[in-house]
C-alpha cells in the first residue's frame, strides 16, 4: 500500500514540475521576435494575422498570453513547423519514431555490452583486465560524440565501404524499386510486417553507425557505475558468508552479487534512455538522420519557434517520466529505499493549484487568469510571511540574506572578469595572513605532511592518475604558454580567431608534421594541416586550449559556488526549504542540457562566447546542487551537527563551518570532472555552429571546418582538433578518479 502512495505522490509532483517547464518555454518564446511567427505563412493575409492576434490573445497582457499558450500545449496547437512544412502536432510522432527506433537499438547494445564488462571487471579489480576496461569506460565518457561519429564515418563507411554513410533508408529501395507500406514509421517492425528481408536488412545497415555512436557513451557510464556497485557488494558479510559455504565464485557473483549491484544501476538505466534524446541531437545531425534531434538543430539555425519550443517541452516531458518511472522501479526493487507516506502540506496545496490551474485553463481562458493571479499574490504573501516569521524567531539568518547577495556578487564578478582580480587580492591578503600567523601554521604542518606523502603515494601507484595528471598538466600547459608555442602573425587582428590565409583558401593543406619548410627554407605548409578557409589547424588547436580553459573556468567556478551554497542550506534546512528549491531544480533538470543551451543561444540570436558561457551555467548548476543536497542531508543528521545546535551555534556558522567543509570531497571531485565535461558541451556547440565568431579559435569549429572534406579523404580536419577534445575531457575524468579514490577514506589503507 506503502508503494502506492508513493508513487501517486510522484505522479502528483510532476505537475508542477512541468508547468514549470513552460514557463521557461513561454519566455524563450517571447525572445524569438513575433510570437505568431509559427503560425504565419507567406499566404497568411492581413486580416488573417489579425484573427491570429485575437486568438492567442496578443493584445492582452502577458497573463493571457501565457495561460492561452499553456491552452495551446494542451490542446496539442503547438504551430506550424517552417523547416519542414508540417504542422508540429503531425510531425512529432512521425520523427519521434525514428529517434526511439534508433535509441532503443543503442540502449540494447549499451546494456548488454556495459554490464557484463562492470562485473567482470570488479572481479578482477587492479588487474590489467580492470584498468583496461576501465580506460575504455573513461574514454567513451570523454570521446566527443560528434567526433566519434565522424571517424566511423571516415573509416567504416568511407574507407572500409561497409556500412552505409547516412540516412536511415536507401530512398531507391524503399521508394522506388520495391516499395513497401511504413505504417508504424519503426522500419524494422514495418519491414517484418511486409516479410521483406532486404528491406529489414537495409534498415539494420543503416542503424549500425549511429547506434553505436550512441551507445558508447552511455555504455561507458553504465560500466564505470556496476563495477563500483560490485565492489560494494562483493564487501559485505553475506558474501562473504556464500563464499564460506563453499559456493563458486560464478555462483557468488552471478547468484548473489549482481543481482543486488543491479537495483542501484536501474536508476542510471532509465535516465541514460531518456538522455539519449541529449545525444541524438549530434548523431542525427551527423548521420542525416531523420528524427528530432536533426529537426531541432534545422529549427534552430532558421529560428523555428515551434518547433523548437516543441522539442524543448518534448525532452523535458521524456525526461520527468523517465525519472518518474526510474523512481517507480528503485522503490519497487529495494525494500531498503525510505519510502514518503504522504504529501506535506506545502506539496499538497502546489500540487492542488496545479491540478486546478490546468482544468480552468482547458475550460476558460479568463477563468484561468483569474485564478493564476490569486495563486500567485497568495503564494508571494505566504513566502514573505514565512520568511518574516524566520527572520523574527532567528535574526542570525539575516546573514542568509546577505549570503545570497554575496553568491549574485560572486557570480556577477566571475562572468564580468572581475573574479580574478578579487582573486589576485584575496591571495595576497591570505599570504600576509600565513606570513604572520606562520608558527602556528607550521605546527599544524605535520599531519598534512603527511596526508600529501599519502595522496602522492596514491597518485603513483596508480597508474590512470598519472596519465590524467600529465594529460592535465600538458594541455594546462600549453594553454599558458600559447603565445610561445603558436605565435601570432604580426597583421593578426585578434589572437584569439584563426589567421586566415587566403592564399590558401579552399584548398585543404596536408599535415608536414616535422618538416614544413620549402627548399628555399621559406615556411611552406602546417604542422598539423590547414582546414578549407587557409586556417591553421595547429594554432587554432593551441589557442582553442584557451578558448576551453576560460570558459572550463568560469562555468565551473560560478556553477559550483552556486551549487555548493544552494544545495547546503536547501539540504541542512530539509522540510519546507529543501522543498521549493527542489522543485525549482527539478524543472531545469526536466530539460536536456545541451537542449536547453542551443535553446537559449537560438533564441537571443547571440552566438558570443559570453552567451554559451551564460547558457552552460544555467544548465549545469541544477544536477550539481542535487548531490551537494544529498551529502547536507547526510551530514545534518551526524552527532556533532547535533552537538554544534546544542552548543547554541547559528545555522549559518554550522553551514559554513561544518557542513560544506565536509562536503568539499564531492564539491572537488565533481569540479574536478566537470572540467572536462564543459568542454564536451563547449565543443559540441561550437560543432553545431552555436557559439562565438565563426574564425573563433575553439576545438569544436575546427572539427566542422574539417567535416566538410572529409568524404574528399581530407582526415585531418576533422581528427586533431577533436583528439584534442577527447584528450582533455579524458584527462580531467581520470585525474577526477585519482581525487575522488585518494579523498575516500575507504583507500587510505
Amino acid at each position: 500500500m506503502k508503494l502506492w502512495i508513493y508513487v501517486v505522490r510522484r505522479l502528483a509532483l510532476t505537475i508542477p514540475v512541468l508547468l514549470g517547464v513552460t514557463l521557461i518555454t513561454f519566455y524563450l518564446s517571447y525572445g524569438m521576435g513575433d510570437p505568431l511567427a509559427p503560425y504565419v505563412t507567406e499566404k497568411t493575409t492581413p486580416e488573417q494575422y489579425a484573427e491570429l492576434i485575437d486568438k492567442h490573445n496578443l493584445d492582452e497582457p502577458i497573463q493571457y498570453q501565457y495561460i492561452t499558450y499553456l491552452r495551446n500545449i494542451i490542446t496539442f496547437e503547438w504551430g506550424y513547423s517552417k523547416v519542414i512544412n508540417q504542422d508540429v502536432s503531425e510531425a512529432m510522432p512521425e520523427k519521434f519514431a525514428a529517434t526511439l527506433e534508433l535509441s532503443i537499438l543503442a540502449f540494447i547494445v549499451s546494456v548488454a555490452t556495459a554490464i557484463p564488462l562492470g562485473i567482470f571487471s570488479s572481479i578482477r579489480q587492479n588487474r590489467w583486465h580492470d584498468h583496461s576496461i576501465r580506460l575504455f569506460a573513461l574514454f567513451g565518457s570523454a570521446i566527443p560524440i560528434f567526433w566519434f561519429a565522424l571517424f566511423l564515418q571516415y573509416i567504416v563507411a568511407f574507407k572500409m565501404d561497409l556500412l552505409p554513410l547516412s540516412l536511415r533508408y536507401d530512398p531507391i529501395l524503399w521508394e522506388i524499386t520495391d516499395p513497401i507500406k511504413m505504417d508504424t514509421n519503426f522500419l524494422l517492425i514495418d519491414a517484418i510486417a511486409a516479410g521483406s528481408l532486404p528491406h529489414f536488412m537495409d534498415a539494420l545497415k543503416h542503424m549500425i553507425l549511429p547506434a553505436t555512436v550512441l551507445a558508447y557513451g552511455s555504455m561507458a557510464t553504465i560500466i564505470r557505475l556496476m563495477r563500483g556497485n560490485m565492489l560494494d557488494v562483493l564487501g559485505q558479510d553475506y558474501i562473504r558468508t556464500a563464499k564460506a559455504k563453499g559456493l563458486s565464485e560464478r555462483q557468488v557473483t552471478f547468484g548473489h552479487g549482481a543481482p543486488n549491484a543491479m537495483i542501484p544501476t536501474v536508476t542510471l538505466l532509465g535516465m541514460g534512455f531518456a538522455g539519449l534524446i541529449n545525444g541524438s541531437v549530434l548523431t542525427e545531425t551527423i548521420f542525416t538522420w531523420p528524427g528530432l534531434g536533426a529537426w531541432a538543430i534545422t529549427a534552430m539555425r532558421s529560428l523555428d519557434v515551434s518547433a523548437i519550443l516543441a522539442y524543448t517541452l518534448f525532452s523535458a516531458f521524456l525526461y520527468i517520466i523517465a525519472n518518474l518511472i526510474v523512481d517507480i522501479l528503485y522503490a519497487f526493487l529495494d525494500p531498503r529505499v525510505e519510502l514518503g507516506g504522504h504529501l506535506s502540506l506545502g506539496e499538497i496545496i502546489v500540487v492542488s493549484f496545479s491540478v486546478l490551474l490546468l482544468l480552468a485553463t482547458f475550460m476558460d481562458i479568463s477563468i484561468a487568469v483569474v485564478f493564476s493571479s490569486l495563486i500567485i499574490i497568495s503564494l508571494s504573501l505566504l513566502v514573505l510571511y514565512s520568511v518574516a516569521i524566520r527572520l523574527t524567531q532567528n535574526p542570525e539568518d539575516l546573514l542568509l540574506v546577505g549570503l545570497f547577495v554575496g553568491t549574485l556578487f560572486v557570480i556577477w564578478s566571475i562572468l564580468t572578469g572581475l573574479f580574478m582580480i578579487l582573486l589576485f587580492f584575496s591571495l595576497v591578503f591570505y599570504s600576509l595572513y600565513v606570513l604572520y600567523n606562520w608558527a602556528e601554521i607550521q605546527e599544524s604542518f605535520a599531519p598534512k605532511y603527511d596526508e600529501l606523502k599519502r595522496a602522492a603515494y596514491q597518485i603513483r601507484r596508480n597508474p590512470l592518475t598519472m596519465l590524467g595528471l600529465f594529460l592535465v598538466i600538458s594541455l594546462l600547459s600549453i594553454a599558458l604558454f600559447a603565445p610561445f608555442l603558436a605565435p601570432p602573425s604580426e597583421n593578426q587582428r585578434d589572437v584569439m580567431s584563426m589567421e586566415e590565409h587566403f592564399e590558401f583558401n579552399y584548398d585543404h593543406q596536408p599535415p608536414c608534421y616535422f618538416s614544413c619548410t620549402a627548399e628555399s627554407g621559406q615556411e611552406d605548409g602546417y604542422i598539423l594541416g590547414s582546414t578549407d578557409r587557409g586556417y591553421d589547424i595547429y594554432y587554432g588547436i593551441v589557442w582553442g586550449s584557451r578558448t576551453s580553459l576560460d570558459v572550463a573556468v568560469k562555468v565551473v567556478l560560478t556553477g559550483t559556488f552556486i551549487a555548493a551554497i544552494i544545495g547546503a542550506v536547501s539540504g541542512y534546512y530539509g522540510g519546507k526549504v529543501d522543498d521549493i528549491i527542489m522543485r525549482i531544480t527539478d524543472v531545469f533538470i526536466a530539460i536536456p542540457g545541451l537542449v536547453l543551451a542551443l535553446a537559449i543561444i537560438a533564441v537571443t540570436g547571440d552566438n558570443s562566447i559570453e552567451m554559451l558561457m551564460y547558457a552552460l551555467i544555467i544548465v549545469w548548476w541544477p544536477g550539481f546542487t542535487r548531490v551537494i543536497r544529498a551529502e547536507a542531508l547526510r551530514i545534518r543528521k551526524l552527532p556533532y551537527i547535533e552537538a554544534a545546535k546544542a552548543a547554541g551555534a547559528s545555522d549559518f556558522r554550522i553551514i559554513f563551518k561544518h557542513v560544506l567543509p565536509n562536503c568539499i570531497t564531492s564539491i572537488i571531485v565533481i569540479a574536478t570532472m566537470d572540467m572536462g565535461g564543459i568542454v564536451l558541451s563547449l565543443a559540441a556547440l561550437g560543432f553545431l555552429g552555436f557559439g562565438g565568431g565563426a574564425d573563433l579559435a575553439e576545438w569544436g569549429k575546427l572539427v566542422a571546418f574539417g567535416q566538410d572534406d572529409m568524404l574528399k579523404g581530407e582526415w585531418w580536419g576533422f581528427f586533431f582538433p577533436g583528439l584534442a577534445v577527447a584528450l582533455w575531457a579524458f584527462g580531467f575524468y581520470l585525474l577526477g578518479d585519482g581525487v575522488r579514490d585518494i579523498l575516500d577514506p575507504k583507500q587510505r589503507n
